[in-house]
């Protein structure tokens, strides 16, 4: 299909999407184009209202808002080059989802499973990946992609997301507790040489840890590791200062003065 092909070239070129985006982008107007059984150029914006029905008997709130987002991307392109003379989604909008509700950690409970984390490497290493999801808001995948060469570059004071081209302050408690890890725990887990601090570990192992520490600790709700990322994400939220980095500053002062951290 050249005119899709084109389409996710362009894409490419002009914004430097990732792979994963442009595949979305692709399956998304494969599946558009299947539904009508016709040439994309041909479409007319009944055609738009008709997938629009469709998809709200087949799919979820944000996965319709994604896949429209995606015609509209796509027709706005075609129209920039005169491959067509209207834009078929021109005024059709579609409402987002109800935010839902950010589902958090009490810092207690927190606390509560580094204190049951195992004191073994392994247990280490998971008391270690918890502090940094609170404290730097990355994801359990961005924190897996951390690279010593990096962490060595920075002195460890800072954790470097590769995916947004950012160095974020960690705080010197943190920063001491993770050269420490390097330099005295990690070499027990590795099974190849590698430039990544946690070698061999991925989100699912990290993740059933994780549930089965909460177990162990006594929590009896059902937890997830990205309800420690929500916990300053929700505060950040709902804080009145107009210094959001500030306010993250304090606030991280703070849970390690009631505890978190400390061992």
């Amino acid at each position: 299909m050249r005119l899709l092909e084109d389409f996710i070239k362009y894409k490419f070129d002009s914004k430097g999407l990732k792979k994963e985006t442009l595949d979305l982008y692709s399956g998304d107007i494969k599946d558009f184009q299947e539904f009508l059984s016709k040439d994309l150029l041909d479409v007319t914006r009944e055609g738009i209202l008709k997938y629009v029905e469709y998809l709200k008997n087949n799919y979820q709130p944000n996965s319709i808002l994604r896949k429209i987002s995606t015609l509209k991307t796509f027709y706005k392109y075609l129209l920039e080059k005169r491959m067509i003379d209207d834009n078929p989604t021109d005024g059709i909008v579609i409402e987002k989802a109800p935010e839902k509700e950010l589902e958090i950690l009490e810092f207690w409970e927190i606390n509560n499973i580094l204190d049951s984390c195992n004191k073994d490497s392994k247990g280490l290493r998971d008391r270690l990946v918890i502090k940094l999801l609170v404290e730097t808001n990355l994801s359990i995948n961005d924190i897996l992609k951390i690279r010593l060469s990096d962490l060595e570059l920075f002195s460890y004071a800072f954790i470097f997301n590769e995916d947004k081209g950012e160095k974020i302050k960690i705080s010197e408690e943190l920063s001491a507790e993770l050269e420490l890890y390097v330099k005295e725990t990690r070499d027990k887990l590795l099974a190849v040489r590698s430039n990544l601090v946690f070698p061999g570990f991925s989100r699912q192992a990290f993740r059933a840890r994780f549930i089965s520490v909460g177990k162990k600790c006594g929590i009896e709700r059902e937890i997830t590791p990205n309800m420690l990322r929500n916990t300053l994400k929700t505060m950040v939220k709902y804080n009145d200062e107009s210094n959001e980095e500030q306010f993250l500053l304090d606030l991280k002062e703070k849970y390690f003065k009631i505890g978190i951290g400390d061992d």
